[in-house]
């Protein structure tokens, strides 16, 4: 599969993004989107950290995530956001998703492998933490990491996101971090 991977099908990408940074458009997904989300996951470094650590989620697992990714904007008005660079090509996935042992707010983000090292997913963070406040009505958001991903806690750090504490979750110690708006 190519580097270069673009939404299935221009016509069924939102003419207007949800949210655009400086080199980034966050749209909605689309049920033709699997194949985007399979090449992004099957990736086994894009996968290090994540809760399967061991393989690439099964297309059966993308199309429930992608499923619950379309559900999520359409009842909330957010989800993790299908990440396109401005030339359309894909980049990632970014944004949030309830975290269900506290019923939080929850920033995620995973990024192409060949993305990486470039300050997007710092870009992408802060921008995301920017926009959540006023769309969700939260008193803030959390994220949270594998302790060993140093590059994902910087992100979480640099876009403003305070460590509250280090717990195990899913079989893994995890860094937990916390951003509440400043007023």
């Amino acid at each position: 599969m190519t580097n270069r991977l673009r939404s299935a099908d221009k016509r069924l990408e939102r003419p207007h993004p949800v949210l655009t940074t400086g080199r980034f458009r966050l749209h909605a997904w689309s049920a033709d989107d699997l194949p985007l989300l399979v090449a992004l996951h099957s990736d086994p470094e894009v996968q290090r950290y994540l809760a399967a650590r061991d393989a690439p989620w099964s297309e059966h697992v993308l199309r429930a995530r992608l499923d619950r990714f379309i559900a999520d904007y359409a009842e909330y008005g957010w989800t993790k956001f299908k990440v396109l660079d401005a030339g359309g090509e894909f980049v990632g996935r970014a944004g949030f998703s309830r975290y269900e042992p506290t019923g939080e707010l929850e920033l995620g983000y995973s990024l192409m492998r060949s993305r990486w090292g470039q300050g997007m997913a710092t870009e992408l963070a802060q921008a995301l933490i920017e926009w959540i406040y006023p769309v969700a009505k939260v008193g803030h958001v959390i994220g949270f990491t594998d302790v060993d991903n140093s590059a994902s806690r910087r992100v979480l750090e640099k876009a403003g996101m305070v460590l509250t504490g280090v717990n195990k979750a899913d079989g893994h110690m995890m860094a937990f971090y916390r951003h509440d708006p400043t007023d």
